[in-house]
């Protein structure tokens, strides 16, 4: 098992680029099992960067918190708050299929719970996870988060209609 200290987040940056481009190719296949598959387009260098330099973009506008996730220094997962408006956003992540099952979810979700409070002084936090995705469903409920709604065929995963679940989690204050 490796030890917690090993992993750390980043804001994503324009040099994360080509690293970050192996990494959604070498997950491609794994994601597109439980989430909505990204564009082809999205699988190029130009994709890639397009993505970054939008999701940078939003970040000055503190309407996104693009967070790389690495353990030992290689990329294993992203972290994001996105839509932030008011005292609301959504958290979402996307983790390597090798670092499945060991926690790294869970972290990821504390750290944007704890970016969500202490950076942007958000109250509310939003997931939706769809319902056949019972490991998410059991990192968002570790986390306090709750079932508030079911959303009949909202995603399209693999070519098929998926039923999610809108997953609320009220945050408190930050603690200095």
């Amino acid at each position: 098992m490796r030890h917690a200290n090993d992993v750390t987040f980043h804001l994503l940056t324009p040099e994360d680029v080509s690293e970050l481009l192996r990494f959604e190719i070498a997950e491609r296949d794994w994601f597109e099992q439980h989430i909505e598959a990204r564009p082809e387009c999205f699988y190029t260098p130009q994709g890639v960067a397009k993505h970054m330099i939008e999701c940078l973009a939003l970040n000055a506008q503190r309407k996104m918190n693009p967070l790389i996730i690495r353990e030992r220094g290689v990329i294993i997962g992203r972290a994001n708050l996105r839509n932030i408006q008011g005292g609301d956003a959504k958290a979402g992540y996307r983790i390597a299929q090798s670092a499945c099952g060991r926690g790294i979810a869970q972290m990821a979700l504390k750290q944007l719970m704890n970016e969500a409070r202490c950076v942007y002084g958000l109250t509310q936090l939003a997931a939706v996870v769809a319902v056949d995705n019972v490991a998410s469903q059991r990192v968002l409920e570790k986390a306090g988060f709750r079932i508030v709604k079911r959303l009949p065929r909202y995603s399209t995963v693999n070519g098929e209609l998926k039923d999610c679940r809108l997953m609320e989690q009220a945050i408190g204050e930050c603690c200095p």
